[in-house]
């Protein structure tokens, strides 16, 4: 069943999943929303340099999260996943996670992504693809399911306001659209963002995600007007209801990722373990990695 969600009135920003947009998830993870368009955001000393102007801020955003021109963005994260009970933290298994988007500006000043998101998980320090790993909670073994998430179109119209398709992989999503926090911090500028999402899967019980990501640019990167892809590395938090797939019972607490991660240019400059495990579970995908772009989207299994 759909539930409204109460707006953040504290000093957050509630955003879309790192697992879903970048990423993030993003995920990582990741949905850039703003305030609308002349609405003046607050100055304070923690914006020092960044400008003020709502449609300065959405290019920002963009050079930063994606890029302000056509064309492709990768991104990658590399975490560890915890169950999380009450202030216990149990160490689960690790991730390494990738994205492809594909990027075009629309005439009406908007922006159309197209992307496809794999994640790998690992029994903890191994670096190896698991397609079985062990319930710490309930010290049952699980199968690991290879599930892709899209490919997915999402637009965001000219105020930065994500629109999303009815259904991503045959499952509803709602979320919110609230801004991002800005930080300035020496050379560095950093947006902040918290998502929640609540997935709706019909026969399954729903799943809701939370991302708390901070997203960084070099200044000279991000507050240059003439520069459409920025170079960025992301940090984040996720604390979500247990993937269905880990089969926990219910009340045993939740599912916590911490993370880190790059976007980059170029497939190759993803890294080789996670090439590597797509060569091996994909091979299509590895020999013409945009192509996936073009495939019918996955069922979501997550």
């Amino acid at each position: 069943m759909s539930e409204a969600f109460e707006t953040d009135t504290g000093d957050e920003a509630l955003l879309m999943s790192r697992r879903m947009l970048m990423a993030g998830g993003l995920m990582l993870g990741a949905a850039a929303s703003m305030p609308a368009m002349g609405a003046t955001p607050a100055t304070s000393a923690r914006e020092e340099g960044i400008p003020t102007d709502p449609a300065a801020r959405i290019a920002m955003i963009r050079r930063m999260r994606m890029r302000a021109d056509a064309g492709p963005v990768f991104w990658w994260f590399r975490g560890r996943n915890y169950a999380q009970q009450g202030a216990k933290l149990i160490p689960m298994c690790d991730m390494i996670f990738g994205a492809l988007m594909d990027i075009r500006p629309t005439a009406d000043g908007g922006l159309m992504t197209t992307q496809y998101e794999l994640a790998f998980r690992c029994a903890l320090d191994s670096g190896v693809r698991a397609e079985k790993l062990l319930n710490p909670i309930t010290g049952t073994m699980v199968d690991v399911p290879f599930a892709p998430v899209g490919p997915t179109k999402v637009v965001y119209n000219a105020e930065n306001v994500l629109q999303l398709p009815p259904t991503i992989g045959g499952s509803k999503f709602t979320v919110e659209h609230v801004p991002e926090l800005f930080f300035r911090i020496g050379d560095t500028v950093c947006f902040q963002t918290h998502s929640r999402a609540r997935a709706e899967t019909q026969g399954q019980s729903d799943r809701v995600l939370n991302d708390m990501s901070m997203i960084c640019s070099p200044a000279a990167e991000a507050l240059d007007p003439k520069r459409a892809f920025a170079s960025a590395t992301a940090y984040g938090t996720d604390v979500t209801d247990y993937a269905r797939w880990w089969k926990m019972p219910p009340g045993l607490g939740t599912q916590t990722l911490r993370s880190a991660g790059m976007k980059v240019a170029r497939y190759q400059d993803m890294p080789q373990d996670w090439r590597d495990m797509v060569a091996k579970a994909d091979p299509a995908m590895a020999a013409d990695p945009m192509g996936v772009l073009a495939r019918s989207s996955a069922i979501y299994r997550n």
